[in-house]
């Protein structure tokens, strides 16, 4: 069983759901929209499992600008443009435009769970994706300051989630968040990756060491 056969067969079955990406919602945040579910921007991000020395996952830090988002650790990912003909698209064109990685549609293993931002009005659709090719980053300085690269075994381990508390546009929240290559990756991302690390658990449970090797 190759981990990206795991990967897909368990995106397959009921999802870890709300109940997980909660477990990293921040305090005195809260996940019910601020508007109707029908009338929020419909946007998707792209979970990207490469192959280096052990299975990675690809997040970026984007770049400063004056919006709820600026600066923070997320996936590649944006808004949905007219054009595109599905969200899976919309994760396609966002993460070339964003770090110049072509991601191929037969290598999509599947959707976590659609996730409500209040603060900003999305409603976000991860989508899986497997890239086991050399990945060369060309990121869009506009957009993103650079890549980070994390090990799956980093977002299995217990001591990588962590609490601080962040000061966003003038008020103060506690916040867990996932402490990842020094890099502090908290509420949305770290909602997302929250449920995929469920599925990290579920898979690394049925077909032990798949994950990585000692040392990954």
């Amino acid at each position: 069983m190759q981990l990206s056969e795991a990967l897909y067969l368990e995106l397959q079955k009921p999802l870890p759901g709300s109940k997980y990406q909660n477990e990293l919602l921040p305090s005195n945040r809260s996940n019910t929209p601020l508007t109707p579910k029908e009338v929020l921007t419909e946007a998707a991000v792209a979970v990207i499992i490469g192959l280096g020395e052990c299975p990675l996952v690809f997040l970026m830090k984007r770049a400063q600008y004056d919006g709820h988002h600026s600066g923070q650790i997320s996936f590649p990912g944006g808004k949905r443009d007219p054009h595109d003909a599905n969200l899976v698209q919309t994760a396609i064109r966002e993460t070339f435009e964003e770090i110049g990685i072509q991601l191929e549609p037969n290598r999509f293993l599947g959707a976590l769970t659609p996730l409500p931002i209040a603060v900003s009005g999305f409603m976000v659709s991860p989508f899986v994706f497997w890239h086991p090719e050399p990945f060369h980053f060309v990121p869009d300085r506009n957009e993103v300051q650079y890549v980070v690269q994390s090990r799956l075994t980093d977002i299995l381990a217990a001591s990588t989630i962590k609490h601080t508390r962040i000061s966003v546009r003038g008020y103060t929240i506690d916040a867990p968040y996932f402490d990842l290559e020094n890099e502090t990756v908290w509420g949305a991302t770290s909602m997302i990756l929250s449920e995929f690390r469920e599925i990290l658990r579920r898979i690394e449970k049925n077909f032990p060491g798949i994950i990585g090797k000692t040392g990954c």
